[in-house]
């Protein structure tokens, strides 16, 4: 059979050209894809640390313990460390030398907003050198991480968690990859940040372990102490690297899970209409002695073929390609200029074993249907086609119930757990089901559909548009064939863009629905956030009621036993229910204040107004709260809200939420908050535009995943859609020559089949639309309890466009052939020669 399936690659290579490609092209995703995810695994651990010249690294290492059923103590690790105990650090001492860290926000004017200021000491841990100038000695004075010699002798502004002040440059140093820093004088930044957030220590680490744990008290250490590698761990920017490479898998996974999904269904297609224009060759193979094994055997031997040689070409597109995405990530910021990929053989080597399964996968229901094949067809096959019956009734079966299970799936989601539906990552799951359903169907959806709309009275009478029909009712395989890359096309752009931008309006809806109250809202510019300064300078504005929110995390338990984490809001509580629209359920905002909490329903427990719950805040500083109101959770990524004096957080506001006062001088009042927040980093907006501004990053960040998702998947089904028409260039043979016999201009053969095929486009955009309407459909009633009305975006316009595309694609691949298969004289003899 290896030798007939070898045969058959050379006689009909035009039949697997497409199978061929669409292998290649995933294979080719799936190496870039694996190559720059094996790269991002060490970056964190490979680059340069904070504390890169240190033994040892002591940090704080408090959290939340809980006990299970059996005794056990579960220890959780808390955001917020309060810093090193005092005994810590004099045990620690008395082993050697020691370096304290109080990090703590300084920026200076024009500086990055994750500038921190530090301890001069520290500059030693991390391989700082002067560069020019000499280091502080005063209080005010400063040494620049990375700064132009340019600086030194300038005074120049700086903001802190404070607020503003003055500084003097006496050095600078070489840049490092791991922090924008101002190095003070030891003495000031314990001054400025009093908590010893870690501990350099060069003592024997042995002895460091025993003092820090001795120091805990009771054997339970209240410190780490990291060597080694373990050391990037105590520094923030090792987080954000890791940070940075998740951003680098997730989307480089899901783009090639989704092209891995849509490849199958494209081997399907192209190995089931091979199948079928091969029947009578197979069935004289049956009628020569045979097996249904052996032609079984011949199916996976033309996939396995298939698929070796597309995965070598797959590897080589890989190789190629990965420097390409590497390219693309630094250019949109995803990963910086120093990442690097190296040609990793297990990535290539994977990626080829999943195009070979791919391949075999795909070939399955084929190679079933060629060994159903009799000999007898060999004698009896028909020149009309016959309708496959048994086929149609599978693809009901498993197509209709695929797609019942995801409608109870959507419509259970909007209804029992609407909060599900604000989660992109659950909508993909659901959206895969749907879009798999439609496209099982759409063989057997096509012609129905093409039949309703194609029964126009006023067009019926044409010649053309009957021939066309008629063409498109009779001509199943080549119909249903055409009409399924284009559902995927459409159904899965529909689902997937329409799906988040429904999520994004709603996230947009939901900060409008909050604002509603307010008039501006103060936020950073240029900054991490809002010192203090400038907010008592709002608050000290007479004619307004301002609120800050300061981002904090609340930790409650859940079974197991294990803590949950939920984003936060330190806020004024005596104002937020005057100027935030919040969608309570039950209890009143107004109620909240100091000792009290405001949830959402995702809480553990589902509390209620008035009941107690047992919380940890940032710092792992057990609380209890009286529940004062309870909100429904949606799109707000705020999950909890409590007293600022409560929170405890050291971070900084986000913003400040600012409300007019009854008859006061609106234009008098917005002179006065400029005034308020000149040269403090940071800006006001009107409610209007805080939610445009929303709905730009929600844009932009949804475009570059979509695209890295998408694209590929698209670019498989066009494919699919201009392989599947040349391969059915034999089967018009026939009925070209019948045409031309029959007296009709080659215009108007080329013409009908030109209709044809946009009846095909046209179908599979109807049954796409299906899917895309399920899909957007279901986030829109989910989202729309959670924040009241909101959108339902259909993505029009890039709809349009890749219809656009599909049909500007058939067009070429079905009448191109077609016109040179007229060629020489007015065609008929060079068709019917072709017979």
């Amino acid at each position: 059979m290896l030798t007939v399936a070898l045969s058959t690659l050379r006689i009909r290579w035009t039949s697997f050209v497409g199978t061929f490609v669409a292998l290649a092209l995933g294979v080719g995703l799936m190496a870039t894809a694996l190559l720059v995810i094996g790269a991002t695994a060490g970056v964190a651990d490979q680059a340069r640390q904070r504390w890169s010249g240190a033994p040892a690294v002591v940090v704080p290492d408090s959290g939340i313990d809980l006990t299970d059923d059996s005794g056990q103590v579960q220890h959780a690790a808390v955001v917020q460390q309060p810093g090193l105990t005092a005994e810590v650090v004099a045990a620690v001492a008395r082993t050697g030398r020691v370096i304290e860290d109080h990090t703590f926000y300084a920026q200076l004017a024009g500086g990055p907003s994750d500038q921190v200021g530090r301890g001069w000491s520290t500059a030693e841990a991390g391989g700082y050198e002067l560069a020019a100038g000499a280091a502080p000695v005063a209080a005010g004075q400063v040494v620049v991480g990375g700064g132009d010699a340019g600086l030194i002798g300038r005074t120049l502004p700086l903001l802190t968690a404070a607020g503003p002040r003055t500084v003097t440059v006496t050095g600078v140093t070489g840049q490092v990859p791991f922090e924008h820093a101002v190095f003070f004088t030891d003495a000031e930044a314990a001054r400025i940040s009093p908590a010893v957030d870690a501990l350099a220590a060069y003592g024997p680490a042995d002895a460091v372990r025993r003092a820090a744990a001795e120091a805990g008290g009771a054997g339970v250490a209240r410190a780490l102490v990291l060597t080694g590698k373990e050391r990037a761990a105590a520094d923030p920017h090792h987080a954000f690297l890791l940070s940075r490479m998740d951003n680098v898998d997730t989307p480089l996974g899901l783009a090639a899970g989704v092209a891995g999904f849509v490849a199958v269904f494209v081997v399907a297609g192209t190995f089931a209409l091979s199948i079928a224009q091969r029947r009578r060759e197979l069935a004289l193979l049956r009628l020569i002695g045979s097996t249904r094994r052996q032609l079984r055997r011949l199916i996976y031997a033309e996939a396995v073929l298939v698929g070796v040689l597309a995965s070598v070409a797959g590897c080589a597109l890989g190789v190629v390609g990965a420097p390409l995405c590497r390219g693309w990530l630094v250019d949109h910021g995803v990963v910086g200029a120093d990442f690097a990929v190296p040609i990793a053989g297990w990535a290539l080597f994977a990626a080829a074993a999943i195009g070979l399964v791919t391949a075999v996968v795909g070939v399955v229901v084929s190679s079933v249907r060629a060994g159903l094949i009799s000999p007898g067809e060999a004698l009896r096959e028909a020149g009309v086609e016959r309708r496959p019956k048994a086929a149609d009734r599978v693809r009901w079966v498993v197509g209709g119930l695929t797609l019942a299970a995801g409608v109870v799936a959507v419509g259970g989601t909007a209804t029992v757990q609407p909060e599900a539906g604000s989660n992109a990552a659950a909508s993909a799951s659901l959206i895969l089901v749907i879009v798999g359903a439609c496209v099982t169907l759409a063989g057997v959806l096509a012609r129905p559909v093409i039949r309703a709309v194609t029964a126009l009275p006023a067009l019926s009478d044409s010649a053309v548009w009957s021939t066309a029909r008629q063409g498109a009712l009779t001509a199943f395989r080549r119909t249903a064939a055409t009409t399924t890359p284009v559902v995927i096309v459409v159904s899965l752009a529909g689902c997937l863009l329409g799906s988040i931008g429904t999520i994004n309006a709603a996230q947009v809806s939901a900060v409008g629905r909050q604002l509603s109250r307010a008039d501006w809202v103060i936020s950073p510019a240029g900054t991490p956030g809002l010192n203090r300064t400038l907010v008592d300078r709002v608050r000290a504005v007479s004619s307004v009621t301002a609120v800050a929110s300061t981002p904090t995390t609340v930790y409650a338990e859940e079974q197991g036993p294990s803590t949950f984490q939920l984003q936060a809001a330190a806020v004024d509580s005596a104002s937020l229910a005057d100027v935030a629209e919040l969608p309570v359920i039950s209890g009143s905002v107004s109620d909240l204040r100091p000792g009290s909490i405001v949830v959402n329903t995702i809480w553990p427990g589902n509390p209620h107004a008035g009941d107690t719950v047992a919380a940890w805040l940032a710092d792992g500083t057990p609380k209890h709260f009286t529940v004062a109101a309870v909100l429904q959770a949606g799109a707000d990524s705020v999950q909890a809200y409590l007293d600022a004096t409560d929170a405890g957080t050291t971070a900084l506001p986000s913003r400040i939420i600012v409300r007019l006062a009854p008859d006061a001088d609106r234009a008098a009042t917005a002179s006065a908050l400029e005034s308020a927040v000149s040269d403090l980093g940071a800006r006001i907006s009107t409610p209007e535009e805080m939610s445009a501004a929303a709905t730009d990053a929600n844009q932009e960040s949804s475009k570059n995943g979509m695209l890295m998702i998408l694209g590929l998947s698209i670019l498989y089904a066009m494919v699919a859609l201009a392989n599947t028409l040349v391969m059915t260039l034999g089967d018009r043979r026939h009925e070209i020559a019948m045409l031309r016999l029959a007296g009709a201009t080659r215009g108007q053969v080329l013409r009908a089949i030109a209709v044809e095929t946009l009846f095909c486009v046209g179908a599979g955009a109807i049954v796409g639309a299906i899917a895309s309407t399920i899909s957007i459909g279901g986030s829109w009633a989910a989202l729309r309890q959670l924040v009241g009305p909101t959108p339902a975006v259909v993505p029009w316009a890039a709809l349009g466009e890749l219809l656009a595309v599909c049909a500007t694609i058939g067009l070429v691949a079905a009448v191109v052939p077609a016109a040179l298969a007229l060629r020489g004289g007015d065609g008929r003899s060079s068709v019917l020669a072709g017979q």
